[in-house]
């Protein structure tokens, strides 16, 4: 039974790692981005989106649209991306933190008074009930994305071994979901500090939890594409220069930037 490499685990983590942090900028770039068109004069962090000016606050709605389009672009492009490289496992991850942020802002709109999509509907006369509508499907979307993962990871193999029992399935995406998916979300604290008291450093730990369901899902999913030849895989030093420009950029935004500038 082959077992899966040190160096395509670290391309897994760091391909995580970036995907943590883009798809948070992206998802506040969408805030930032619907604020110009309400005139609200957004100053973009690493972290969070403030506005300078009063307005219109379904600007705040701006961040999960595009946190759910930039998901719906990644998975469109993830059948595309060349198989079982590392570009395609960033494409992958970058899918599924997206789909996080859009899911997770639906479930909080329920529970949390200063949630996105709280603030963005404050001012709009909603119907009675369609809070508990948007977090039912917000939980039922992300349960349903982390058990359709399973089979996009498992496809990573190198060999019908590493995914031939229920058991090799669970640790194959182990190793390259789980320990990811949970190690991740630690390792990119450095690229959202200071966190100014907005409390998402905290919430970074948890943000990984979905890749639990994907790896018990993965003990029964049997739809694997399998390579026609064994195939290794290396450390991929195109990830960690890729990972380099994202701190770069994080700590570019961290003192607020203007947008436009």
């Amino acid at each position: 039974v082959m077992r899966t490499s040190w160096g395509f685990l670290a391309n897994s983590v760091l391909a995580a790692v970036i995907a943590v942090v883009l798809t948070r900028l992206i998802e506040q770039f969408g805030v930032a981005l619907a604020g110009v068109l309400f005139d609200r004069q957004p100053v973009m962090t690493n972290i969070v989106t403030e506005f300078r000016a009063p307005g219109n606050d379904l600007a705040y709605l701006g961040g999960t649209v595009t946190a759910l389009v930039t998901g719906i672009v990644f998975l469109i492009l993830f059948p595309g991306a060349r198989d079982r490289s590392a570009g395609r496992l960033t494409v992958l991850w970058m899918s599924l933190f997206s789909f996080r942020i859009a899911f997770y802002d639906m479930i909080q709109y329920r529970y949390v008074e200063d949630s996105a999509l709280a603030k963005a509907l404050a001012g709009v006369d909603i119907p009675a009930g369609i809070d508990t509508i948007l977090a039912a499907a917000g939980a039922v979307g992300m349960l349903l994305v982390a058990i359709a993962a399973a089979a996009a990871f498992l496809g990573f193999n190198r060999h019908r071994s590493e995914v031939a029992t229920p058991k090799e399935r669970m640790r194959f995406a182990a190793s390259i979901a789980l320990i990811p998916g949970l190690v991740a979300p630690l390792l990119s604290v450095p690229f959202f500090l200071p966190d100014a008291g907005s409390g998402y450093v905290a919430s970074l730990p948890l943000i990984g939890l979905f890749s639990i369901v994907t790896t018990i899902a993965a003990r029964n999913t049997t739809n694997i594409s399998i390579p026609l030849a064994i195939e290794e895989r290396s450390f991929s030093i195109g990830l960690a220069v890729a990972a380099v420009i994202v701190f770069v950029v994080a700590r570019f935004l961290a003192p607020g930037v203007p947008i436009p500038p």
